[in-house]
């Protein structure tokens, strides 16, 4: 048999030998042939069977100074072989080596009595009569005996060779490992063990870390193992394993006041145990933090209000605090509860309307001092009911409606409720008003005609909740009407306008302006429609014909007013009046000439208009012609005016709609006509004694038109030839008493009534010698051409057959003379 749940370094065979040395037991050597023996199979997984094998995974080698002379070579022989050491600078020798079979190989592996370096392998074998079946794991796990079978080497043999090995001059060790089954052949030197705690003082529930250090008395090169078991007083606080000869154990649980800890070292198999001194840790109480909450906030009169508060532990303490918190509000006590993990409730339905400042304090306990919350504000509402009425109900358009709320609080509330009203038309807001004593009114008369749904809502102030009250279905009738008209001027004339004014008045207890139209009539017959502006409408009108007429205006009503008409205005509409003007084109005129007479006649202000009728156009008394007037105009013309002064008038002789009117006099002038006289003398030269025909012709110059008359008298110069009567514009004088020469001749028409006298231009008679003999005459001009300015002469010259001819010679450029020469 043999015992499972083995300890760390715990080796399942090992084997210790003490060596001498001189002054008493210098060192040790220690063989371990196993670190962690396992149940094999052909990948080293637990086996789960009788007849699995036990297989060596590890062996070690540690040689403890003092003794070995450093420097020098070992040779150890053991059952996995033999190998050589050389001991380090303090005379030791420490080594592992981790061998076995290698993974996958089949069980069970051969072996040879001193095993190579790389061949550890199975050795024992659990027995498959032994009951019960090896545990699933490790062996240790759990500690369960159990039976083996077989031998781990042909040859038990732990051999130390080298200097000084077995005492002066013994070089050899040598050890029968297993001639003491599980046999501890060694010597566990005396530890010291020193407790420390920190933080110290420290506060309840808060961590303090105590650590344990186990050193070796005799120094040494290796630390000790195994458990520290820390206590408080007789109370165990926990067992931990040694790490590099240290431990440490981390507590909260520790209770205010005074503690007496201590730190036990239970030993291992090359250490004893020792135990540190006692250790007193001063553990305070914690302090705290209380929270309160308040559910609902805000609440309700009346309604159940939960007061939750949690007590906490302030760090660095931890821990759930217990005992009592005292639940206040204000300086007034609610209630006190008992905490349960650190939390406690109260339930209340008192609190009055309005705030309150909540507290609770918590206080202490044997672990925890007292603490208080900070203080929450409970807003304690009130429900709130809110009314209207809006009377008066039916209203008509316009009239005044008064919309009064009440706000009241709803029990078991109490006050009087502040804060403001809006009063609304649908979704429509009318007014926001502020509460007084609890009310609210607004006035106003700007409902449009029909069904209005009427609420108050209380907005909600202080500590009273909103509310709306129920709709109030308020009727607003249309408002009747006044339609007054006026005419001014009244009365008018025929064509004058005439403005007609309406103004539609709201009729109490109806207000505003209506809108809408006015339709204006006479009798029957619509003269416009207008659209009301501020309540008044007009229209011009310019077409009433002359008489009486009826008018009125007619207010077609509007959503919100009743139509209405005006009572009846008689409108009398009198003939126009016309005044008449003349012109005389052109003044003055000439004999014969065409005058233009125009008449324009225009209605007098008020009236307007066009004038139609006729116009009669008067010389004095005597009527020139009747014209129709066109445009209220009229033109005549004639060319009959005689000479002297005219008094020309035009008379309108008036219609159904314009009386009649007379222009002022044009004096028109008219003037004798311009005449204009030609003379001929036929033949033109003459000789002496011969007929000569004298022709005067007079004609009127324009404008003048017409024929003159009268006489005209014939002149030789100055000496008359005769006087002879017109015509038709002519007059004729015959003559063969004109001497041998030239004879400046005239015809001077003397005038009529009607004609201007004129004078002929000078008509030159040549009168020659008779049968004179045959000239020739030729003409040069020298230069030619010639420049402006330029003296030019004229020769001429003149040759007969009879002889050199003698007199005068008339140069003439065309029919102008230029010069008579002899």
């Amino acid at each position: 048999m043999f015992p499972g749940n083995f300890p760390g370094e715990f080796f399942y065979w090992r084997t210790t030998a003490d060596i001498d040395n001189i002054g008493g037991v210098g060192g040790r050597a220690r063989l371990v042939m196993s670190t962690q023996a396992g149940f094999g199979g052909a990948t080293e997984t637990p086996a789960d069977g009788p007849g699995s094998q036990i297989v060596f995974a590890r062996y070690r080698v540690r040689v403890v100074p003092n003794g070995l002379v450093p420097g020098a070579t070992y040779t150890v022989t053991a059952p996995f072989g033999v190998k050589s050491f050389v001991a380090d600078a303090a005379g030791s020798i420490n080594f592992t080596q981790d061998d076995g079979c290698p993974l996958g190989t089949p069980l069970p592996c051969d072996f040879a009595s001193v095993l190579p370096t790389t061949a550890a392998g199975p050795f024992l074998t659990w027995d498959p009569a032994s009951a019960p079946l090896p545990p699933a794991g490790f062996i240790g796990d759990p500690a369960i005996p159990h039976t083996i079978i077989g031998s781990p080497f042909n040859t038990n043999i732990f051999r130390i060779q080298g200097p000084n090995v077995g005492g002066p001059g013994v070089n050899v060790v040598q050890t029968n490992i297993f001639s003491i089954v599980l046999g501890k052949i060694y010597v566990r030197p005396a530890t010291s063990t020193v407790l420390n705690s920190s933080p110290n003082p420290s506060v309840f529930g808060q961590a303090v870390t105590l650590t344990a250090t186990v050193t070796p008395v005799v120094a040494d090169t290796i630390a000790p193992t195994g458990t520290v078991v820390f206590k408080d007083g007789a109370t165990t606080l926990g067992v931990v394993t040694l790490v590099n000869g240290s431990a440490s154990l981390v507590t909260s649980t520790l209770a205010a006041g005074a503690h007496s800890l201590t730190a036990t070292y239970s030993g291992d198999l090359e250490f004893s145990p020792s135990a540190s001194a006692v250790r007193t840790q001063t553990v305070n109480r914690g302090q705290t933090a209380t929270t309160l909450t308040s559910t609902p906030n805000p609440s309700l009169a009346g309604q159940a209000v939960t007061l939750s508060t949690t007590v906490t532990a302030v760090a660095p303490a931890a821990g759930v605090p217990t005992g009592t918190v005292t639940f206040m509000d204000g300086a007034t006590v609610l209630g006190t509860a008992t905490l349960t993990n650190g939390s406690a409730s109260l339930v209340t339905s008192t609190l009055t309307t309005g705030n309150h400042s909540l507290t609770t304090v918590y206080s202490g306990s044997a672990n925890f001092n007292a603490s208080t919350s900070a203080a929450v504000t409970q807003v304690v509402n009130s429900q709130t009911t809110t009314s209207l009425t809006a009377p008066p109900n039916p209203s008509v358009f316009g009239q005044a409606v008064t919309l009064t709320a009440v706000v009241s609080p709803v029990a078991p509330g109490t006050g009087v409720p502040t804060g403001t009203v809006t009063f609304r038309d649908g979704a429509t807001v009318l007014a926001t008003v502020t509460l007084a004593n609890g009310s609210a009114s607004f006035v106003t008369s700007t409902l449009a005609v029909g069904s209005h749904s009427l609420t108050a809502a209380y907005s909600g102030g202080g500590n009273f909740l909103a509310s709306t009250s129920a709709t109030v279905i308020h009727t607003v009738n249309p408002g009747s009407t006044s339609t007054s008209l006026s005419s001014t001027p009244n009365p008018s004339t025929l064509g004058q306008t005439v403005t007609l004014s309406a103004t539609v008045s709201a009729v109490a207890p109806a207000v505003g302006v209506p809108t809408g139209t006015v339709t204006f009539r006479d009798g029957a017959t619509s003269l416009g429609v207008v659209t009301l502006v501020n309540g008044s409408a007009s229209l011009t009108v310019s077409t009433l014909t002359t008489g009486s007429h009826s008018l009125t205006a007619v207010y077609s009503g509007s959503p919100n007013f009743n139509a209405s008409t005006s009572p009846a205005v008689t409108q009398v509409v009198n003939p126009g009046n016309t005044t008449t003007s003349l012109t005389s084109t052109p003044n003055p005129s000439n004999f014969g000439q065409t005058v233009t007479l125009s008449a324009t006649v225009s209605p007098v202000a008020p009236a307007t208009g066009v004038p139609t009728g006729t116009v009669t156009f008067r010389d004095g008394a005597t009527a020139l012609a009747t014209v129709n007037l066109v445009n209220g105009s009229a033109s005549f013309s004639l060319a009959t005016l005689t000479p002297g002064s005219h008094s020309l008038t035009a008379v309108y002789n008036g219609s159904a709609s314009f009386a009649g009117s007379t222009s002022a006099v044009v004096n028109h002038v008219v003037n004798a006509g311009n005449s204009s006289t030609s003379l001929t003398s036929t033949p033109n030269p003459s000789t002496t004694g011969q007929t000569v025909t004298l022709t005067a012709t007079v004609s009127a110059v324009a404008p003048a038109t017409g024929t003159p008359t009268g006489t005209v008298t014939f002149r030789d110069g100055a000496t008359v030839l005769s006087t002879v009567t017109l015509v038709n514009g002519s007059a004729s004088f015959q003559t063969a008493a004109l001497a041998v020469g030239s004879h400046p001749l005239t015809a001077t028409y003397n005038g009529s009534a009607t004609f201007a006298t004129s004078t002929s231009p000078v008509v030159t008679q040549v009168v020659n010698a008779p049968a004179a003999a045959a000239t020739s005459t030729s003409l040069t001009s020298t230069p030619n051409p010639s420049t402006v300015g330029q003296t030019v002469t004229l020769s001429a010259t003149v040759t007969s057959g009879a002889g050199v001819p003698t007199g005068t010679v008339t140069f003439r450029d065309g029919a102008t003379v230029l010069a008579t020469v002899t």
